[in-house]
C-alpha cells in the first residue's frame, strides 16, 4: 500500500481531482470483494468525496467501507473506529453537528479499550471533537480536546500534521473567544510547521484561512485579502470548488466590501452563490443566504 499512498500524494500535490478519483476507483476494482483492502480503499474514496462536497458518495462510500469491516467482525477495532472517525467528520461538515460528536466519541472511546491514547487516530478524534464542539460554540469543551490533542503530541513521537491541526484548532477558538492575540500566537505556530513541510499539506488551507481571519479581527483587511486568497488557491488545488472554496469566496467579498470595492465584492459573492447552489442546492439556506448577500451588495452599486 505504500506505493499506492505514495501516488495517491503525488496526483493530490498535481491538483489533479480527476486522476486522484479514477486512481482510487482503479484500485478498488482491482481489489478482492468484500477484503479488508477493499473497505480500506473505500474509506480513501470517502474521504475523496467529502473533501470535494460529494457528500451522497461519501456516504455510501463510507458505509460500505463499515460493512465490510463489520462481516470480518473487526466492530470496534482501530481500523474499525478511524472509519467510524471519517463519517463522523462528513456528518460535521454537512450540519449534523449531535450526530457527528456521538460517533466521535464512540471512536474515541472504543480507541481507548484497544490500547490506542496517543496514536495518530487517537489524536485526529480529539481535534475532530473540538471542531464539533466549536461548531455548537460550546469553546470550553473545544479548548479541552484541542489541548489535549497537542499535550499528547508534545510529549510522546511528534506528529507534525497532527501538532499544527491542534494549534489551529486553538487558534480558531481563542478567536471565537474574541481573544487575537492568543489566536495570533497559535496560528503562527500552525503556519510555521505547514510552510516546513517538504510537501503542502491538505489542512494547510484551514490554517491560512484562520489567520486571515485574524488580521480581518485586527481591521488588517489588506492583509486578511491576500492570506484569503492564498487559502482560495491551496483549496482549490487539493479538493476544486468546494464548500469550504465557496466559504473563502464569500470572506473575501466581506473584505472587499470593508475596502469600498463592491464590484469586486459581487464578483466574489456571485461566484460564492453559484457554487453553493450547485453543490446544495437553490433552496439550502447557505444557499438562499449567499444569494440574499448578494442582491444587497448590487443594490448597493445601485
Amino acid at each position: 500500500m505504500e506505493e499506492f499512498y505514495g501516488e495517491l500524494d503525488r496526483l493530490y500535490g498535481a491538483g489533479d481531482l480527476d486522476a486522484v478519483e479514477g486512481f482510487i476507483k482503479g484500485a478498488i476494482d482491482a481489489a478482492a470483494e468484500g477484503s479488508v483492502e477493499m473497505a480500506g480503499l473505500c474509506n480513501e474514496l470517502a474521504g475523496f468525496y467529502r473533501g470535494v462536497s460529494r457528500y451522497a458518495e461519501s456516504e455510501a462510500a463510507f458505509i460500505k467501507a463499515l460493512e465490510i469491516f463489520e462481516s470480518h467482525g473487526m466492530d470496534g477495532t482501530p481500523e474499525h473506529s478511524t472509519i467510524v472517525l471519517n463519517f463522523a467528520g462528513l456528518h460535521r461538515v454537512k450540519g449534523d453537528t449531535d450526530k457527528a460528536l456521538v460517533m466521535f466519541l464512540s471512536a474515541m472511546q472504543n480507541l481507548e479499550s484497544a490500547g490506542g491514547r496517543g496514536s495518530y487516530a487517537y489524536v485526529s478524534v480529539l481535534n475532530n471533537i473540538s471542531l464539533a464542539y466549536q461548531d455548537k460554540g460550546e469553546y470550553e469543551k473545544a479548548l479541552e480536546f484541542a489541548g489535549k490533542a497537542l499535550d499528547i503530541m508534545r510529549s510522546g513521537e511528534s506528529n507534525e500534521h497532527e501538532v499544527a491541526t491542534s494549534l489551529n484548532n486553538l487558534a480558531a477558538i481563542h478567536l471565537s473567544l474574541e481573544q487575537p492575540d492568543q489566536a495570533d500566537q497559535y496560528i503562527t505556530e500552525a503556519l510555521g510547521i505547514f510552510e516546513a513541510m517538504p510537501t503542502p499539506d491538505v489542512h494547510y488551507a484551514a490554517a491560512l484561512t484562520t489567520k486571515a481571519s485574524v488580521l480581518h479581527r485586527r481591521g488588517d483587511y489588506r492583509g486578511a485579502l491576500d492570506g484569503f486568497r492564498r487559502a482560495l488557491e491551496q483549496t482549490w488545488m487539493f479538493f476544486g470548488e468546494n464548500i469550504e472554496f465557496a466559504a473563502c469566496r464569500r470572506s473575501l467579498a466581506e473584505i472587499y466590501e470593508l475596502l469600498g470595492d463592491l464590484p469586486a465584492a459581487v464578483s466574489e459573492q456571485s461566484d460564492a452563490a453559484r457554487i453553493l447552489e450547485n453543490l446544495l442546492g437553490a433552496d439550502h439556506p447557505a444557499t438562499v443566504s449567499a444569494q440574499e448577500k448578494l442582491a444587497r451588495l448590487v443594490e448597493d452599486i445601485r
